[in-house]
């Protein structure tokens, strides 16, 4: 009862909803400011921000400035994640020593001038990083009440320079997490960190300081990494209980009619000659969904495939809504193919889901388009891989020039030694989106191009990002 956690969210994003999930897993109380409120406070594009969270947290502050013994987390959300409860967080508190302990990092940021100013530690992180404090409510009242800046000012740079003022720091006595006990920023930090599976939970240890963080924070460019361990932080998947969120949110199929069934487009890419392809369209007549409510759209860029391709349209056409093909004669490239075939579902109003398949992929389960439509998520693949080969239409993991690296996670999930539901950065070959998710933040019309990047690569750039 004696702790509350703040956190600063504008949009229940899905990162917030991680978030939520995991404080809820561990009984935080949890208050969040902003909702619905406009954010000024700069973007991830833009080096500093913030200053709209301390506004926020300095009016929050006010009905609790009579509370002595109340101690408040204040943290992000969207990049987040708790990876233990209450009560380990507030021995760590007390143990600590001090009024405010702010979590600490290897980067100095956003001023590297003032590093001459900080303090010198003999072990651990040295600067302070602003997405995670926690503290009395009095103190942080105190911390805070000096603020007069704009919303974009930056709120790091901010709560810097009261640290580095010895006076500040004394009297409201603030210090630093330097070992990563309470809270790790994953940047600058990613090889300290591993996955430690106990008695059906995961944590993230420190091989570093030997420690056990209770708060993890993808801070800078490390979202990718912060999605890998919220795979598995803190009971989404154990080797206990196999994956615990497969069943949340879910929008059942079961007991409607077929005319009420969502309405699908299937864009078909056929971008190379592809053997078996009679077959494909075997097996895209055998789904069982009704035809009635499937469109589709064909983009086949090889001459060689026209007759199949055509013959497909003349018996079969009929079966279904509606069909639209792009041939070879067209002269239309992969990648403005694949925005058409999209922009199709989002400009039809009765569009519900778009379907991308590409030629290649064998899809045995009949069952696969309810599969992915009853997980109700906005961008969702199924797992497809080559027999007996390590080959797969994911990625766990990126490099940092954005191509291939592989998850420690990676060869068990295509070996389905682990079966769940997995946050990855690269899909491919075989996906569904929510035309809602088209409609919203993917609507900008050009998805599959980014600098230099394949269009299966931009396309995945750019969902990220948005």
């Amino acid at each position: 009862e004696k702790l509350l956690v703040l956190t600063v969210a504008t949009k229940q994003t899905e990162g917030f909803q991680r978030f939520r999930r995991s404080a809820q897993f561990f009984n935080y109380k949890i208050q969040v400011l902003g909702l619905e409120e406009e954010w000024q406070g700069g973007d991830d594009q833009q080096p500093a921000g913030g200053g709209q969270k301390v506004r926020l947290l300095k009016s929050a502050l006010k009905q609790y400035e009579d509370k002595e013994d109340l101690i408040i987390l204040f943290t992000e959300s969207y990049d987040v994640l708790f990876a233990s409860g209450p009560t380990e967080l507030l021995k760590k508190f007390k143990q600590a020593k001090s009024k405010v302990v702010f979590s600490a990092e290897n980067y100095i940021y956003p001023d590297r001038k003032l590093e001459a100013k900080y303090p010198q530690v003999r072990d651990g992180k040295r600067f302070l990083g602003s997405g995670g404090f926690i503290g009395y409510a009095p103190n942080l009242k105190k911390l805070v009440e000096e603020w007069k800046g704009e919303d974009d000012d930056s709120d790091q740079l901010f709560y810097t320079n009261i640290f580095l003022d010895p006076e500040k720091r004394e009297s409201i006595n603030i210090s630093l997490d330097h070992r990563s006990r309470i809270f790790q920023n994953l940047n600058g930090a990613l090889d300290e960190i591993v996955l430690k599976f106990e008695n059906s939970r995961v944590r993230a240890r420190n091989l570093l300081y030997d420690t056990l963080p209770v708060v993890i924070h993808g801070n800078g460019p490390t979202k990718l990494q912060l999605n890998y361990l919220g795979n598995y932080i803190p009971q989404i998947w154990t080797f206990e209980t196999g994956c615990t969120v497969c069943d949340e949110g879910l929008r059942s199929l079961v007991g409607f009619k077929d005319e009420a069934l969502p309405m699908i487009l299937i864009g078909i890419f056929i971008e190379q000659p592809t053997p078996f392809l009679s077959q494909f369209f075997l097996r895209l007549r055998n789904l069982h969904y009704p035809k009635q409510r499937i469109q589709l759209f064909i983009h086949n860029h090889e001459e060689h495939h026209v007759m199949e391709v055509d013959s497909f349209v003349e018996e079969h056409g009929k079966e279904y809504l509606t069909v639209k093909v792009i041939g070879p004669d067209d002269e239309v490239e992969n990648a403005e193919a694949r925005n058409l075939g999209m922009d199709l579902c989002r400009k039809d109003p009765d569009c519900d889901y778009y379907f991308s398949l590409d030629a290649e992929v064998v899809l045995k389960n009949t069952e696969t388009l309810r599969i992915l439509i009853e997980q109700n998520k906005l961008v969702i693949a199924p797992l497809v891989s080559r027999h007996e080969k390590l080959w797969s239409n994911f990625w766990g993991a990126l490099s940092p020039d954005g191509y291939y690296a592989r998850s420690e996670d990676y060869v068990d999930i295509v070996q389905r030694r682990r079966v769940g539901l997995w946050n990855v950065p690269y899909i491919s070959s075989v996906y569904m989106v929510k035309a809602k998710a088209l409609r919203s933040e993917l609507d900008q019309g050009d998805l599959f191009h980014s600098g230099k990047l394949d269009a299966d690569m931009a396309f995945c750039h750019n969902v990220r990002s948005q």
